[in-house]
């Protein structure tokens, strides 16, 4: 018997301000320990008023990308969702959750590629991902994209990480 291994479906795209109850959604379905991991402490869901933030980036200062896979009717779920927020005039922030079903199936890589292509065409050199020190894949996950990284302090069980998008090829989206 041969076994075909079927790779998950899904897509990527900008947020979109029509998202905001796929958002609300998506956060109230990660698990306590997803939701710790992206907010660095827990809460069932995200308030309405963080969700109708999320969902309006001005594309040019501030990204949102979200990955949805479709039900048989092909409806969309989102199924991830990174921010890119910006904390200096070249470094910007980067925050990424992914469902935890999908979690381990390239979601957060693509994620992760998508935004650093947004940032390097908007001239960003640096990407800055603030994870607790115990979260071993997203520490995998940044060293994996092929760009330079340092580390940063921080405190209270957190590290500061930096991509240096500026030393090393694109990433195509």
């Amino acid at each position: 018997m041969i076994t075909t291994l079927v790779r998950p479906q899904y897509h990527l795209r900008s947020v979109a301000p029509d998202d905001r109850a796929g958002l609300t959604r998506f956060y109230g379905g990660l698990s306590r320990d997803s939701i710790a991991a992206r907010f660095h402490g827990s809460a069932p869901t995200i308030p309405e008023a963080t969700a109708t933030f999320f969902c309006r980036p001005d594309h040019e200062h501030r990204e949102g990308i979200v990955a949805e896979s479709f039900d048989a009717s092909g409806e969309p779920t989102i199924i991830g969702h990174v921010c890119i927020e910006p904390i200096d005039r070249d470094v910007a922030e980067v925050a990424i959750a992914v469902a935890d079903t999908w979690q381990h199936h390239g979601v957060g890589r693509a994620m992760l590629g998508r935004a650093i292509a947004w940032a390097q065409s908007h001239d960003i050199a640096r990407l800055a991902a603030s994870t607790q020190c115990s979260n071993a894949a997203m520490i995998a996950l940044l060293r994996s994209m092929d760009h330079p990284i340092t580390f940063g302090a921080s405190g209270d069980g957190t590290v500061d990480v930096y991509l240096d998008l500026s030393s090393s090829r694109p990433i195509a989206a």
